[in-house]
Order: C-alpha cells, then sequence, then structure tokens
C-alpha cells in the first residue's frame, strides 16, 4: 500500500506520537527508522509499510488506536478466522456489544470469555475487558500495553490463516486497510462479504 491519501486524515491516531506507542509495546525494528520519536505515529506505520515490514506496521497500529477502535478492528480480524458459516462466536459477539456499548454490562459479559486462552474471539473478549471504564469498581490490573498487543495478535490469526504467499500479502494489505479505515473514523469493512453489514461503524 502505497497511496500517500491511506495515510492522511486518521484522526484517530492524531495525538499519538511515534516514540510513545513504541515505548507502550517495547517494540524492536530489524532497522533504524527515520521517524522521530516526537513525529506522528502515521509516520511511523508509513515508513514501516513502504519498507515492507506489514508485522511491524500493524503491531504499531494496534498500539495507536483507540482501545474502541483498535477492538473493533480486532473483532474483524476475529469473524475471519473464527465465524463458521456466518454465524459468530458468543465471545465475538460479547466483544462487538462491548465496541458498541462500552459499560458494566457488556463488560461483564465479557469477563467469562476474557478469563479463557484461545482464538480472536476470546482474545478480543480478554481485550475489551482489559479496558478501563470510569465507573470501575476496581481497575483493571492488566498492563496498559496489553490491549494493543491482544488487538496485533488477532490480525496474526488472520494473517496467516492462509498458506500461500500471495494470498498472506493480499491478506496484510487487507487487514491493513481495515485499519487504516478505523483510524479515519471508518467501519474497516472493506470487503464484499460484509457489505450487509454496513450499518456496523464506530464513531
Amino acid at each position: 500500500m502505497n497511496d500517500k491519501s491511506a495515510f492522511t486524515g486518521l484522526v484517530k491516531l492524531d495525538k499519538r506520537t511515534a516514540g510513545e506507542v513504541v515505548r507502550l509495546g517495547k517494540v524492536k525494528f530489524p532497522f533504524r527508522p527515520e521517524t522521530k520519536n516526537n513525529d506522528p505515529v502515521v509516520k511511523l506505520i508509513e515508513e514501516l509499510v513502504a519498507q515492507n515490514l506489514m508485522m511491524d506496521a500493524l503491531k504499531i497500529l494496534a498500539l495507536a488506536l483507540p482501545p474502541r477502535e483498535g477492538i473493533w478492528w480486532g473483532c474483524l480480524a476475529a469473524r475471519d478466522t473464527t465465524m463458521v458459516d456466518g454465524e459468530k462466536t458468543k465471545a465475538l459477539e460479547a466483544a462487538e456489544n462491548w465496541v458498541f456499548k462500552p459499560c458494566q454490562e457488556t463488560k461483564k459479559a465479557v469477563k467469562k470469555y476474557a478469563e479463557e486462552p484461545g482464538e480472536a474471539d476470546l482474545m478480543m473478549a480478554e481485550a475489551a475487558y482489559s479496558v478501563p471504564l470510569p465507573d470501575d469498581e476496581e481497575p483493571p490490573t492488566a498492563p496498559p500495553q496489553l490491549v494493543g498487543l491482544l488487538i496485533f495478535s488477532a490480525q496474526l490469526k488472520s494473517f496467516f490463516a492462509h498458506d500461500l504467499p500471495e494470498d498472506i500479502n493480499r491478506q496484510g494489505q487487507l487487514l491493513l486497510a481495515r485499519g487504516l479505515d478505523v483510524a479515519k473514523g471508518g467501519n474497516g469493512q472493506l470487503e464484499s462479504e460484509l457489505e450487509s453489514n454496513k450499518t456496523d461503524s464506530v464513531q
């Protein structure tokens, strides 16, 4: 993805610097980026894509997005690998319900799935449960980078759910495009099989 316009208007990332996000995830790169610590994080993502470091770009984006938007992006990836015959798992439904209404009721609903290790749907339930809410009786004890790393893990499961290199590359481009669309305030649903769900969006 070399289209400059893809990296403009990412309003959900406006307040994040490259250095802040790299420190949050303790990210190491196989080269020394030209992007400076105080540069916008989108500049780093664009540089990583230009270097064909798609996994690194997805990881930085997962750490940079606000929790709700990031978890929604992760839920889209979870749909790729956990839906059977078009049906969502109960864990994925619970995570998506939290995205659209983050409150104690939906947080309670994801709790039972959050405590189980497993596929991307369970990861998104854990991510949702790990996000602090203003009216929490006790704040979550999860480290601050956990939500972003769970979102990234969901992207990886979708990324490597294919066998052929060209299919993996195509899927990586789709995952990135979804995430950038979400970062612009869109719903991230870019492929034809999700056309029936156009009403879903995260604002």
